[in-house]
C-alpha cells in the first residue's frame, strides 16, 4: 500500500506482535501516537513520530475526515508502522472464512453495530484493547485505519474521547472500514464467486 524509498529487506509484517508504539523509521515506517508519559507533551506534539522527530502526514486532509478521498486517507495512514502492517498483511485463516461464510455484504452488515458496542461509548473498560488483531478482516480494517479505539481515533482524526461518538463520526469510521474491504476484496473472496457486484477502490 505505502511507497517507500527504502531499499533494503522490509521489515516482517506480523498483525501479532505490532502495537501502536512500533516503529520502523529507518524504512519510513513511524509512530505517530503522542508520548503521553512526557509531563508536558500536549505543548510540544504535534503529529510527530515520538521516535525520530519526523512529520511527513497530512494532518490537515486527515482531520478533515473527506470519505471523498479515501485513497489519500490511506495513503496517510499507512506512514505509520502499525497501519501499513494492518494494510498489507496477508489476512489469518479464521478472517477469510469468516469472509467467505458471510459474504461482503455480511460483513459489512456486522461494522456498523461492531463499532457502536466497541468505540461509540463514552466511557470503555481498558480503551486500546478491545479490537483483537484476528479472526475478523473488520478488525484488520480497524486497525489499519484508526478507528480500533478511542486514543487512535483522537490522535489521528481529531475526535474527541470524552463523550459519545456522533453518528457523523460513526458514519465516518464505517466508511473507511467498508472503503478497506473493498481495497482488499481479492484477498477475502474467489471473484469467480463473489457475492455481490460493488466497485472496489483502485488497489495498490
Amino acid at each position: 500500500m505505502t511507497e517507500t524509498l527504502f531499499t533494503g529487506e522490509m521489515p516482517k509484517l506480523e498483525p501479532l506482535k505490532v502495537h501502536c508504539t512500533d516503529a520502523r523509521c529507518e524504512t519510513g515506517f513511524h509512530c505517530f501516537g503522542p508520548n503521553r508519559r512526557s509531563k508536558d507533551w500536549q505543548k510540544s506534539y504535534e503529529g510527530q513520530c515520538q521516535f525520530c522527530g519526523e512529520n511527513p502526514v497530512d494532518w490537515k486532509k486527515i482531520k478533515s475526515r473527506d470519505l471523498s478521498d479515501v485513497e489519500g486517507t490511506f495513503r496517510e495512514l499507512s506512514h505509520e508502522w502499525i497501519r501499513h502492517t494492518f494494510f498489507d498483511a496477508d489476512f489469518d485463516e479464521k478472517s477469510k472464512k469468516q469472509a467467505q461464510d458471510l459474504g461482503m455484504e455480511g460483513l459489512k452488515a456486522r461494522v456498523r453495530p461492531l463499532l457502536e458496542k466497541k468505540i461509540g461509548p463514552e466511557k470503555i473498560f481498558r480503551d486500546g484493547t478491545q479490537t483483537k488483531k484476528e479472526g475478523s478482516a473488520i478488525f484488520y480494517a480497524q486497525h489499519a485505519t484508526a478507528t480500533c479505539c478511542r486514543k487512535c481515533l483522537e490522535y489521528w482524526y481529531g475526535i474527541s474521547s470524552n463523550r459519545e461518538l456522533t453518528g457523523e463520526e460513526l458514519d465516518f469510521c464505517e466508511g473507511l472500514i467498508t472503503a478497506y474491504l473493498d481495497l482488499r476484496r481479492e484477498e477475502l473472496f474467489d471473484q469467480t464467486n463473489s457475492d455481490d457486484g460493488d466497485q472496489t477502490i483502485e488497489a495498490r
